[in-house]
């Protein structure tokens, strides 16, 4: 059938057409032979559908179809969106990233001692206590004045 009217003939039969559209269905039915058959045919099929008796699954009937689909082997894409959980891709993308930082320094390895002087003996300061420049961070310690009354807390009698 190739009449436009075709995909509303369902929700006419079905009184889901608002008044206005059900009125233009009902114009044409009268000039339509296809949709007449149409309707005839859906007409019928609701009626017998509604003499078919109720179905009412087993109580063990939910359980076995449950059964079933666990049963059945994962699809591609739901293998993919396993492998793409943050629990497996971010230790994932972390291994990648320690990989490629091994390879950069393995790479950097031959490094002339003479270009190590010529680094600020400041900066180098820094990288070899950097974990305790962190933690005065984390304190908000951030000025050399600030490192100074640190050192010195223990003239000022305080444990």
């Amino acid at each position: 059938m190739s009449c436009t009217y075709e995909e509303d003939l369902t929700a006419y039969v079905d009184g889901e057409l608002p008044p206005p559209h059900r009125a233009r269905m009902e114009a044409h039915l009268g000039t339509c032979a296809e949709c007449q058959q149409t309707e005839r045919l859906l007409r019928v099929t609701v009626a017998r559908m509604a003499e078919l008796p109720d179905f009412t699954p087993s109580p063990s009937a939910r359980r076995e179809v449950l059964a079933r689909l666990d049963a059945l082997p994962p699809t591609w894409r739901e293998r993919l969106s396993s492998l793409l959980r943050p629990g497996v891709l971010v230790p994932s993308a972390g291994v990648a990233a320690t990989a490629v930082l091994a390879l950069l320094v393995a790479g950097r390895a031959n490094v002339d001692p003479a270009a190590l002087e010529e680094l600020d003996a400041g900066a180098l300061e820094v990288a070899t206590n950097l974990e305790l420049v962190e933690d005065y961070e984390v304190l908000g310690l951030d000025s050399s004045d600030d490192l100074e009354v640190i050192e010195n807390l223990h003239e000022l009698g305080m444990p």
